[in-house]
Protein backbone atom coordinates (compact mmCIF):
# COMPACT_ATOMS: atom_id res chain seq x y z
CA UNK A 1 0.00 0.00 0.00
CA UNK A 2 1.33 3.26 -0.49
CA UNK A 3 2.22 4.89 2.37
CA UNK A 4 2.79 8.90 1.27
CA UNK A 5 0.70 10.39 4.00
CA UNK A 6 0.84 13.62 2.76
CA UNK A 7 -0.80 12.73 -0.67
CA UNK A 8 -3.37 10.40 1.08
CA UNK A 9 -4.36 13.10 3.19
CA UNK A 10 -5.47 15.24 0.07
CA UNK A 11 -7.99 12.65 -0.09
CA UNK A 12 -11.20 12.01 1.15
CA UNK A 13 -13.89 9.26 1.14
CA UNK A 14 -17.44 10.31 0.45
CA UNK A 15 -20.34 8.36 0.57
CA UNK A 16 -18.49 5.76 -2.22
CA UNK A 17 -16.38 8.83 -3.85
CA UNK A 18 -12.91 9.61 -3.41
CA UNK A 19 -12.20 13.08 -3.36
CA UNK A 20 -9.66 15.44 -4.07
CA UNK A 21 -10.32 19.52 -3.76
CA UNK A 22 -13.71 18.29 -4.44
CA UNK A 23 -13.75 16.72 -7.44
CA UNK A 24 -14.35 12.40 -7.57
CA UNK A 25 -10.89 11.19 -8.44
CA UNK A 26 -12.55 7.33 -7.81
CA UNK A 27 -15.96 6.22 -7.17
CA UNK A 28 -15.99 2.42 -6.02
CA UNK A 29 -18.97 -0.15 -6.37
CA UNK A 30 -21.62 0.48 -4.33
CA UNK A 31 -24.65 -1.72 -3.39
CA UNK A 32 -27.04 1.10 -2.79
CA UNK A 33 -26.73 2.91 -6.15
CA UNK A 34 -26.15 -0.35 -7.70
CA UNK A 35 -22.51 0.67 -9.41
CA UNK A 36 -20.80 -2.40 -9.72
CA UNK A 37 -17.81 -0.94 -11.26
CA UNK A 38 -14.79 1.86 -10.31
CA UNK A 39 -14.70 5.45 -11.99
CA UNK A 40 -11.37 5.98 -12.32
CA UNK A 41 -10.49 10.20 -13.00
CA UNK A 42 -6.69 10.71 -11.90
CA UNK A 43 -6.72 14.08 -12.73
CA UNK A 44 -8.10 17.19 -11.64
CA UNK A 45 -11.09 19.11 -14.07
CA UNK A 46 -9.19 22.13 -15.06
CA UNK A 47 -9.47 23.59 -18.56
CA UNK A 48 -7.19 21.34 -20.23
CA UNK A 49 -8.05 18.46 -18.45
CA UNK A 50 -11.84 18.85 -18.91
CA UNK A 51 -13.94 17.90 -21.32
CA UNK A 52 -14.48 19.70 -24.13
CA UNK A 53 -17.49 18.22 -26.33
CA UNK A 54 -19.95 19.84 -24.30
CA UNK A 55 -23.13 17.20 -24.92
CA UNK A 56 -26.04 18.77 -23.79
CA UNK A 57 -27.23 15.57 -21.76
CA UNK A 58 -23.96 14.79 -20.19
CA UNK A 59 -24.08 13.41 -16.36
CA UNK A 60 -21.78 16.11 -15.44
CA UNK A 61 -23.74 18.61 -15.33
CA UNK A 62 -25.29 17.45 -12.21
CA UNK A 63 -21.86 18.15 -10.62
CA UNK A 64 -22.67 21.98 -10.07
CA UNK A 65 -19.54 22.22 -8.06
CA UNK A 66 -16.98 21.51 -10.39
CA UNK A 67 -18.02 20.51 -14.11
CA UNK A 68 -18.86 24.58 -14.96
CA UNK A 69 -15.90 25.85 -12.91
CA UNK A 70 -12.47 24.46 -14.19
CA UNK A 71 -11.03 27.92 -13.24
CA UNK A 72 -11.10 26.31 -9.29
CA UNK A 73 -8.75 24.09 -10.39
CA UNK A 74 -5.87 26.09 -12.30
CA UNK A 75 -3.77 26.36 -9.36
CA UNK A 76 -4.62 23.56 -7.44
CA UNK A 77 -1.76 20.49 -7.66
CA UNK A 78 -2.65 16.56 -7.41
CA UNK A 79 -0.11 14.26 -5.97
CA UNK A 80 2.96 13.22 -8.33
CA UNK A 81 1.59 9.82 -7.38
CA UNK A 82 -2.08 9.78 -7.43
CA UNK A 83 -2.63 7.11 -9.99
CA UNK A 84 -0.28 4.66 -7.47
CA UNK A 85 -2.40 5.77 -4.65
CA UNK A 86 -5.48 5.32 -6.31
CA UNK A 87 -4.68 1.84 -7.86
CA UNK A 88 -3.98 0.88 -4.22
CA UNK A 89 -7.10 2.08 -3.07
CA UNK A 90 -8.84 0.00 -5.83
CA UNK A 91 -6.78 -3.58 -4.95
CA UNK A 92 -7.10 -3.20 -1.29
CA UNK A 93 -11.04 -3.89 -1.53
CA UNK A 94 -12.46 -7.59 -2.66
CA UNK A 95 -14.32 -6.42 -5.89
CA UNK A 96 -10.89 -4.74 -7.22
CA UNK A 97 -9.31 -8.24 -6.61
CA UNK A 98 -11.82 -10.22 -7.83
CA UNK A 99 -11.47 -8.33 -11.13
CA UNK A 100 -14.62 -5.46 -11.01
CA UNK A 101 -14.65 -3.27 -13.66
CA UNK A 102 -12.10 -0.25 -14.03
CA UNK A 103 -13.39 3.24 -15.94
CA UNK A 104 -10.78 5.63 -17.66
CA UNK A 105 -11.44 9.49 -16.70
CA UNK A 106 -15.49 9.14 -16.74
CA UNK A 107 -15.44 12.94 -15.61
CA UNK A 108 -13.70 13.50 -19.03
CA UNK A 109 -13.30 11.54 -22.71
CA UNK A 110 -10.23 9.37 -22.26
CA UNK A 111 -9.09 10.36 -25.91
CA UNK A 112 -9.03 13.97 -25.92
CA UNK A 113 -5.47 15.32 -26.02
CA UNK A 114 -4.84 15.80 -22.59
CA UNK A 115 -5.80 12.25 -21.20
CA UNK A 116 -4.10 9.82 -24.28
CA UNK A 117 -0.75 9.26 -22.54
CA UNK A 118 -2.89 9.14 -19.06
CA UNK A 119 -4.76 6.26 -20.63
CA UNK A 120 -1.58 4.68 -21.99
CA UNK A 121 -0.29 4.81 -18.11
CA UNK A 122 -2.82 3.78 -16.42
CA UNK A 123 -2.69 0.16 -18.77
CA UNK A 124 0.92 -0.02 -18.40
CA UNK A 125 0.45 0.21 -13.97
CA UNK A 126 -2.50 -1.90 -14.47
CA UNK A 127 -0.53 -4.85 -16.59
CA UNK A 128 2.86 -4.35 -14.63
CA UNK A 129 0.61 -5.15 -10.75
CA UNK A 130 -0.66 -8.01 -12.86
CA UNK A 131 -4.31 -7.02 -12.45
CA UNK A 132 -6.92 -9.15 -14.16
CA UNK A 133 -10.02 -6.70 -14.72
CA UNK A 134 -12.17 -5.79 -17.54
CA UNK A 135 -11.09 -1.83 -18.23
CA UNK A 136 -13.56 0.64 -20.31
CA UNK A 137 -12.90 3.45 -21.93
CA UNK A 138 -16.06 4.75 -23.34
CA UNK A 139 -15.04 7.84 -25.80
CA UNK A 140 -16.89 10.10 -28.48
CA UNK A 141 -13.36 11.20 -29.94
CA UNK A 142 -11.33 9.68 -32.38
CA UNK A 143 -7.67 10.10 -31.29
CA UNK A 144 -5.92 9.99 -34.64
CA UNK A 145 -4.55 6.63 -36.16
CA UNK A 146 -0.94 6.95 -34.48
CA UNK A 147 -2.39 6.93 -30.67
CA UNK A 148 -4.45 3.55 -31.48
CA UNK A 149 -1.44 1.77 -32.91
CA UNK A 150 0.56 2.96 -29.72
CA UNK A 151 -2.50 1.60 -27.89
CA UNK A 152 -2.40 -1.78 -29.77
CA UNK A 153 1.11 -2.12 -29.03
CA UNK A 154 0.53 -1.26 -24.96
CA UNK A 155 -2.13 -4.24 -25.59
CA UNK A 156 0.38 -6.43 -27.00
CA UNK A 157 2.32 -6.38 -23.88
CA UNK A 158 1.73 -9.78 -22.03
CA UNK A 159 -1.35 -9.52 -19.67
CA UNK A 160 -5.09 -10.65 -18.36
CA UNK A 161 -6.74 -7.17 -18.89
CA UNK A 162 -10.21 -6.93 -20.62
CA UNK A 163 -9.92 -4.17 -22.62
CA UNK A 164 -12.82 -2.64 -24.64
CA UNK A 165 -13.10 0.95 -26.06
CA UNK A 166 -16.69 2.02 -26.07
CA UNK A 167 -17.17 3.88 -29.10
CA UNK A 168 -20.73 6.22 -28.15
CA UNK A 169 -22.24 7.27 -31.19
CA UNK A 170 -26.32 7.39 -30.39
CA UNK A 171 -28.58 8.58 -33.64
CA UNK A 172 -29.79 12.00 -32.79
CA UNK A 173 -31.05 15.05 -33.73
CA UNK A 174 -28.79 17.96 -34.03
CA UNK A 175 -28.31 20.03 -31.18
CA UNK A 176 -27.33 16.91 -28.25
CA UNK A 177 -24.14 16.62 -28.84
CA UNK A 178 -21.63 18.08 -30.92
CA UNK A 179 -19.03 15.44 -31.82
CA UNK A 180 -18.40 14.58 -35.09
CA UNK A 181 -20.41 11.27 -36.25
CA UNK A 182 -18.03 10.72 -39.40
CA UNK A 183 -15.19 10.22 -36.64
CA UNK A 184 -16.83 7.99 -34.57
CA UNK A 185 -17.73 5.99 -37.39
CA UNK A 186 -13.98 5.90 -38.80
CA UNK A 187 -12.45 5.05 -34.65
CA UNK A 188 -15.13 2.00 -34.63
CA UNK A 189 -14.00 0.82 -38.16
CA UNK A 190 -9.92 1.64 -36.73
CA UNK A 191 -10.39 -0.35 -33.86
CA UNK A 192 -11.93 -3.18 -35.63
CA UNK A 193 -8.81 -3.32 -38.17
CA UNK A 194 -6.47 -3.17 -35.03
CA UNK A 195 -8.08 -6.14 -33.67
CA UNK A 196 -8.88 -3.61 -30.47
CA UNK A 197 -11.70 -4.91 -28.87
CA UNK A 198 -14.34 -2.01 -29.09
CA UNK A 199 -18.08 -2.04 -29.39
CA UNK A 200 -21.04 0.64 -30.70
CA UNK A 201 -22.30 2.18 -27.76
CA UNK A 202 -26.15 3.22 -28.61
CA UNK A 203 -26.48 5.53 -25.85
CA UNK A 204 -28.58 7.84 -25.11
CA UNK A 205 -31.43 6.15 -27.39
CA UNK A 206 -34.48 8.56 -26.33
CA UNK A 207 -37.27 8.34 -28.21
CA UNK A 208 -37.94 11.98 -28.62
CA UNK A 209 -34.36 12.59 -29.86
CA UNK A 210 -33.98 9.64 -32.10
CA UNK A 211 -33.22 10.10 -35.61
CA UNK A 212 -34.65 7.34 -37.73
CA UNK A 213 -33.07 8.11 -41.19
CA UNK A 214 -29.38 8.79 -39.44
CA UNK A 215 -30.26 4.90 -37.43
CA UNK A 216 -30.67 3.35 -40.67
CA UNK A 217 -27.30 5.00 -42.28
CA UNK A 218 -25.22 4.00 -39.31
CA UNK A 219 -26.67 0.48 -38.64
CA UNK A 220 -26.07 -0.04 -42.90
CA UNK A 221 -22.75 1.43 -42.17
CA UNK A 222 -21.26 -0.21 -39.32
CA UNK A 223 -23.00 -3.79 -38.77
CA UNK A 224 -20.50 -4.78 -40.90
CA UNK A 225 -17.35 -4.32 -38.51
CA UNK A 226 -19.35 -4.61 -34.86
CA UNK A 227 -22.36 -6.84 -35.74
CA UNK A 228 -21.39 -8.86 -32.50
CA UNK A 229 -20.58 -5.54 -30.35
CA UNK A 230 -23.85 -3.52 -30.01
CA UNK A 231 -24.94 -2.07 -26.94
CA UNK A 232 -28.52 -0.37 -26.13
CA UNK A 233 -28.85 2.11 -22.94
CA UNK A 234 -30.47 4.85 -21.77
CA UNK A 235 -30.07 8.49 -20.57
CA UNK A 236 -29.43 9.21 -16.90
CA UNK A 237 -31.45 12.10 -15.74
CA UNK A 238 -31.32 14.81 -13.52
CA UNK A 239 -32.80 18.31 -12.47
CA UNK A 240 -29.23 19.72 -13.96
CA UNK A 241 -29.31 17.85 -17.02
CA UNK A 242 -33.12 19.19 -17.62
CA UNK A 243 -32.40 23.21 -17.08
CA UNK A 244 -28.68 22.32 -19.38
CA UNK A 245 -31.64 21.01 -21.97
CA UNK A 246 -34.24 23.36 -21.43
CA UNK A 247 -31.22 26.26 -21.85
CA UNK A 248 -30.79 25.26 -25.02
CA UNK A 249 -33.51 24.88 -26.03
CA UNK A 250 -33.83 20.72 -26.75
CA UNK A 251 -36.49 18.42 -26.05
CA UNK A 252 -37.00 17.13 -22.10
CA UNK A 253 -37.79 14.18 -22.60
CA UNK A 254 -40.30 12.11 -19.95
CA UNK A 255 -38.36 10.94 -17.31
CA UNK A 256 -39.34 9.12 -13.15
CA UNK A 257 -38.15 11.48 -11.00
CA UNK A 258 -37.84 9.28 -8.29
CA UNK A 259 -34.85 7.65 -10.38
CA UNK A 260 -32.97 10.55 -9.49
CA UNK A 261 -29.67 10.46 -11.44
CA UNK A 262 -29.97 6.73 -12.62
CA UNK A 263 -30.10 5.33 -16.05
CA UNK A 264 -34.06 5.74 -17.16
CA UNK A 265 -34.97 2.84 -18.99
CA UNK A 266 -35.70 2.34 -22.82
CA UNK A 267 -39.56 1.92 -23.55
CA UNK A 268 -39.97 -2.09 -24.82
CA UNK A 269 -42.00 -0.30 -27.43
CA UNK A 270 -39.09 2.51 -28.61
CA UNK A 271 -36.26 -0.61 -27.75
CA UNK A 272 -38.11 -3.14 -30.25
CA UNK A 273 -38.03 -0.39 -32.46
CA UNK A 274 -34.49 -0.20 -32.31
CA UNK A 275 -34.07 -3.81 -32.77
CA UNK A 276 -35.98 -4.22 -35.45
CA UNK A 277 -34.02 -1.78 -37.06
CA UNK A 278 -30.72 -3.42 -36.69
CA UNK A 279 -32.05 -6.92 -37.37
CA UNK A 280 -33.85 -5.45 -40.83
CA UNK A 281 -30.25 -4.21 -41.57
CA UNK A 282 -28.40 -7.42 -40.29
CA UNK A 283 -30.44 -9.56 -42.82
CA UNK A 284 -30.00 -7.13 -46.11
CA UNK A 285 -26.46 -7.38 -45.41
CA UNK A 286 -26.21 -11.14 -44.81
CA UNK A 287 -24.58 -10.16 -41.49
CA UNK A 288 -25.01 -12.51 -38.10
CA UNK A 289 -26.22 -10.26 -35.67
CA UNK A 290 -24.84 -10.90 -32.26
CA UNK A 291 -27.25 -10.55 -29.05
CA UNK A 292 -27.96 -6.85 -28.84
CA UNK A 293 -27.40 -6.26 -25.14
CA UNK A 294 -29.22 -3.74 -23.20
CA UNK A 295 -26.57 -2.38 -20.42
CA UNK A 296 -23.00 -1.67 -20.59
CA UNK A 297 -21.41 -4.28 -18.00
CA UNK A 298 -22.05 -7.63 -20.57
CA UNK A 299 -22.74 -5.76 -23.81
CA UNK A 300 -19.54 -6.19 -25.50
CA UNK A 301 -20.80 -9.83 -25.98
CA UNK A 302 -18.11 -11.53 -27.21
CA UNK A 303 -14.95 -9.52 -26.85
CA UNK A 304 -14.18 -10.86 -23.34
CA UNK A 305 -16.06 -13.02 -20.29
CA UNK A 306 -18.11 -10.09 -18.95
CA UNK A 307 -19.54 -9.83 -16.02
CA UNK A 308 -23.64 -9.97 -15.26
CA UNK A 309 -24.86 -7.12 -13.93
CA UNK A 310 -28.20 -9.10 -12.39
CA UNK A 311 -25.79 -11.45 -10.37
CA UNK A 312 -22.74 -9.12 -10.48
CA UNK A 313 -20.32 -12.27 -11.03
CA UNK A 314 -17.37 -11.36 -12.60
CA UNK A 315 -15.41 -14.20 -14.59
CA UNK A 316 -18.36 -15.25 -17.15
CA UNK A 317 -20.12 -13.94 -19.92
CA UNK A 318 -23.68 -12.06 -18.93
CA UNK A 319 -26.51 -14.81 -18.26
CA UNK A 320 -28.82 -12.69 -20.71
CA UNK A 321 -26.13 -13.65 -23.09
CA UNK A 322 -25.30 -17.07 -22.76
CA UNK A 323 -29.46 -17.41 -22.57
CA UNK A 324 -29.54 -15.54 -26.17
CA UNK A 325 -26.99 -18.21 -27.65
CA UNK A 326 -27.71 -21.64 -25.93
CA UNK A 327 -30.98 -21.57 -23.76
CA UNK A 328 -29.22 -22.07 -20.50
CA UNK A 329 -26.54 -20.57 -18.51
CA UNK A 330 -23.11 -22.14 -17.92
CA UNK A 331 -21.37 -22.62 -14.89
CA UNK A 332 -18.41 -20.48 -14.20
CA UNK A 333 -16.23 -23.14 -14.03
CA UNK A 334 -17.28 -24.17 -17.44
CA UNK A 335 -16.29 -20.60 -19.11
CA UNK A 336 -14.22 -22.15 -21.26
CA UNK A 337 -16.94 -24.36 -22.84
CA UNK A 338 -18.62 -21.55 -23.53
CA UNK A 339 -15.94 -19.60 -25.74
CA UNK A 340 -15.51 -22.67 -27.29
CA UNK A 341 -19.55 -22.50 -28.47
CA UNK A 342 -18.87 -19.46 -29.44
CA UNK A 343 -15.99 -20.25 -32.05
CA UNK A 344 -18.43 -23.18 -33.35
CA UNK A 345 -21.33 -20.64 -34.24
CA UNK A 346 -23.97 -22.65 -32.25
CA UNK A 347 -27.65 -22.72 -33.59
CA UNK A 348 -29.13 -19.09 -32.06
CA UNK A 349 -31.96 -20.20 -29.56
CA UNK A 350 -34.83 -18.26 -28.87
CA UNK A 351 -34.31 -15.23 -25.16
CA UNK A 352 -35.60 -15.40 -22.11
CA UNK A 353 -35.00 -13.85 -18.98
CA UNK A 354 -32.89 -15.69 -16.18
CA UNK A 355 -34.77 -16.26 -13.09
CA UNK A 356 -33.87 -14.67 -10.04
CA UNK A 357 -32.67 -17.86 -8.63
CA UNK A 358 -30.24 -18.29 -11.20
CA UNK A 359 -28.74 -15.30 -10.68
CA UNK A 360 -27.64 -15.83 -7.26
Amino acid sequence: MNTDKNAASEITLQGSQYMLHGFPVLGIPDEERAVKYFSLNPFLPNVQNRCSIECAYCVCHQDRDWHHYPQNFQDVSSPVDLLDLLLDYIFATQEGQKGFPISLCDYSDPFIPAHRERVLSILDALIDRKAANIVYITTKVHPGQSFIERLKTTLERPHSLRVTVFVSLPPLKPGYEQASIQSRVQLLQDLVNLGIPCCWYLRPLVEEWFDEALMWQLARTLLPHVSRHVILSGLVMSEEIEASLLKQELIVPEWDRTQLGRKQYLSLEFESKVRSILSTVASEQNISLGPVMGHRLCGTNGNHAYGCLICAKQNRYCQLFQLYHYGETIATEDNQRLKTLLRQNSVKVSSREPSTEECQ
